[in-house]
């Protein structure tokens, strides 16, 4: 299984014929032969984090 980023949505489910699969922010984790036969980009798992990592730092120092 694969990190994948949808193309349009960020939040919700996608439905294919392999199953059903969550998206949360933008971000799904599918069967790697899924995601690349929908062309969807493979996204690496440090990148994700790292991509969340300045956002939840941002959310937080604009909470206090």
């Amino acid at each position: 299984m694969g990190l994948y980023r949808h193309p349009h949505l960020v939040r919700g489910v996608v439905h294919t014929p392999e199953g059903a699969f969550r998206i949360d922010r933008g971000l799904v984790r599918v069967p790697d032969e899924v995601g690349d036969s929908l062309g969807w980009k493979r996204i690496d798992e440090e990148h994700a984090l790292l991509e969340r990592a300045p956002r939840a730092a941002a959310d937080h120092a604009g909470a206090a």
